[in-house]
């Protein structure tokens, strides 16, 4: 008779939102050193979540999409650490990726994660990436610069005009990545407006990669912060609120932060427990 293996643990929780089914999605499985890759990618595509991570029993954290394992993603680092934080509580988390360690210090049911010194990379031209982005060179901000900014991971920050253009946006993708090829590495568009839905919002933004959209994307939201404040769309030192996800119906709230020396970027938020249970594996 064979037996089986001790079932893994593990939780669902909503990031980036203070109320369940909005944010973004993440699985975080526990006492995870006995699988295998080929079993953790099967885990993601079963959880069918953008991302899923999986903390051994020395607390090191792995972060999976269906296709491959990332180093560092901004919504895994931050629910994971309301995970552990659940079942150890500490007013600082230090969740270790392979990127490296990073802090994630607790307020009440809100945390903020020490994101990368910013990197600000090349520059693009309207009128030859808003027609790929759906748009006209008219609907993007005329005196904010179209740029690739990286706090861990790249993102390219276009800045909108108004609700109706970040609504309107269709990125042409085979075009897109033909042009962008050409230059520094991306992991996609974000898109940001200073028009928002909730009047405490300070931007409205909305995260596009090829192959999909996300609700709320932690790691653009710490390029966002340093860009913001380098541009002066938000005051530096001081906490800003980015919304996205309303257009999917997953509502979320990011919180960025950044020094007025951009040395210090900060992006956090609240997480909502929403289920638990236990793997068969």
């Amino acid at each position: 008779m064979q037996i089986q293996s001790k079932p893994l643990r593990y939780e669902v929780w909503d990031v980036f939102t203070a109320k369940q089914f909005g944010g973004n999605p993440l699985a975080v499985f526990f006492d995870t050193d006995r699988l295998t890759d080929a079993q953790r990618f099967g885990l993601t595509r079963e959880m069918n979540h953008s991302e899923t991570t999986f903390v051994t029993s020395d607390l090191k954290v792995r972060i999976f999409t269906a296709t491959q394992e990332l180093p560092f993603a901004g919504h895994p680092v931050l629910g994971t650490a309301f995970a552990l934080q659940r079942h150890k509580p500490a007013k600082t988390i230090h969740v270790v990726v392979p990127q490296g360690s990073i802090p994630v210090t607790f307020d009440g049911n809100r945390a903020m994660m020490l994101q990368q010194k910013p990197e600000f990379r090349e520059h693009h031209e309207a009128s030859i990436l808003a027609p790929l982005l759906g748009l006209k060179p008219e609907d993007l901000m005329p005196n904010l610069p179209i740029q690739n900014v990286s706090t861990g991971r790249p993102n390219l920050i276009v800045v909108l005009k108004s609700m109706e253009s970040i609504q309107a946006a269709k990125c042409n993708w085979p075009a897109l990545q033909e042009y962008l090829a050409k230059g520094d590495v991306q992991r996609g568009i974000y898109l940001l407006t200073p028009q928002t839905i909730d009047p405490s919002s300070q931007l409205h933004a909305r995260k596009f990669t090829p192959h999909l959209e996300d609700p709320a994307t932690g790691s653009a939201a710490g390029c966002a912060a340093a860009y913001a404040v380098k541009y002066g769309l938000v005051a530096a030192e001081k906490i800003a609120r980015i919304e996205q996800g309303h257009f999917m119906n997953r509502p979320s709230e990011i919180l960025i932060a950044a020094s007025s020396n951009l040395e210090h970027v900060q992006v956090g938020g609240s997480s909502v427990l929403v289920l638990s249970g236990e793997a068969r594996i």
